[in-house]
């Protein structure tokens, strides 16, 4: 899936435009026309059209074109509580707290409210069968890791609850009420490798890939290209790992990538940043010599400055969705289980096909 910055770009100042109008006219008798809301919000009438379409999709708009209106929020039946389970580690992500900026923004939106429960390590029966279990909400956000067992207590409890990650998706466990939002990491994965590629790269590294290897197999073997040109770098998830073990692990990724003419780093995080800068310090050139796409949840990180190429999903839209899910399961007396794929975007931002003096001289230094 390629990414289109403009629209991109017009869905979000659409969404911006649509929340002003939601906070300043949230109890006005009838909306300003298009022409004087464009003139309000320093915009054309076809953005504040897109806006109001917006409103009316999400069926937060009453009334006739002339007489439209924001529909309150029902203030005297608001919905209950939703409990967010998360591991302690996470909070240190910017990409976790930018999903979180995303929970509380819906949440104020939807009228609902939203607590934290904090666990050192993933959810499993012992850590999850306490008060959080038998909490008096009317829903759960699982925003990490959780073991089978507990996902079925989860599931049991009848409650709506949102699970973000790849535990139903990979088992293939058809719960009830729990529905799952997860990146298609397989599909990802081979349009990354799969572009790397067509654009002539040959020696690819990726990190932390062990999980999807067979993907680089099919395509490797698809372009006609000898397997053993792809790699793999290991370097450890923990973000309270030692700051010198990371280090350490970094400068060896970036003196293995010497050897590579692309770098594919399927997270994004502290950790990513840390490969970039000694990938620097190793003096090696982006993209000239190395090739190098993150993935993030935000497409702005490492992208403007380090001329970094990036695969896109907005942690922030994430997080909203999570809350518009379970909001509409409340509202509707319906909690199901399923599965919702997160979009993703490919930004080019500097990914080039290998150098041909480069590739001639790392594979003579390969072959020697």
């Amino acid at each position: 899936m390629m990414y289109k910055p403009a629209q991109k770009t017009a869905k979000f100042l659409y969404s911006r435009v649509a929340g002003r109008i939601c906070a300043d006219f949230r109890d006005a008798e009838k909306l300003p026309g298009e022409r004087e809301l464009a003139k309000s919000y320093s915009c054309t009438r076809t953005t504040v059209r897109a806006a109001l379409q917006l409103l009316e999709s999400e069926k937060m708009l009453s009334g006739n074109i002339r007489r439209r209106k924001i529909v309150p929020a029902d203030k005297n039946n608001p919905i209950p509580e939703i409990v967010m389970v998360t591991e302690k580690e996470y909070l240190k992500d910017p990409n976790f707290m930018d999903f979180v900026a995303g929970c509380l923004n819906q949440a104020s939106e939807q009228n609902c409210i939203i607590s934290m429960r904090v666990v050192e390590e993933m959810i499993s029966e012992e850590n999850f069968s306490g008060d959080i279990l038998s909490a008096k909400n009317s829903a759960f956000l699982i925003a990490c890791d959780i073991t089978d067992e507990a996902l079925k207590m989860l599931d049991e409890s009848g409650k709506p609850c949102v699970i973000m990650g790849n535990r139903i998706y990979k088992n293939h466990y058809t719960p009830s009420h729990c529905f799952e939002y997860y990146i298609a990491q397989t599909e990802r994965n081979a349009m990354v490798l799969d572009k790397m590629l067509s654009l002539g790269h040959r020696k690819i590294l990726a990190v932390n890939f062990q999980e999807y290897e067979y993907i680089a197999r099919q395509l490797y073997q698809k372009h006609s290209v000898p397997f053993k040109e792809f790699g793999i770098a290991n370097i450890h998830w923990s973000i309270s790992s030692a700051t010198k073990l990371l280090r350490k692990q970094s400068l060896e990724i970036a003196k293995t990538a010497k050897n590579y003419t692309a770098l594919w780093i399927p997270f994004g995080n502290v950790i990513s940043f840390g490969i970039y800068l000694a990938l620097v310090e190793e003096g090696i050139r982006i993209p000239e010599e190395l090739s190098v796409v993150i993935s993030s949840g935000n497409q702005d990180w490492f992208v403007p400055h380090y001329r970094i190429s990036n695969v896109f999903s907005s942690a922030w839209e994430e997080g909203a969705g999570c809350i518009k899910e379970i909001a509409r399961q409340l509202r509707n007396g319906d909690p199901v289980g399923g599965i919702h794929f997160t979009e993703y975007y490919f930004i080019d931002h500097g990914t080039l096909a290998p150098p041909k003096e480069s590739v001639m001289r790392r594979n003579s230094v390969t072959k020697s």
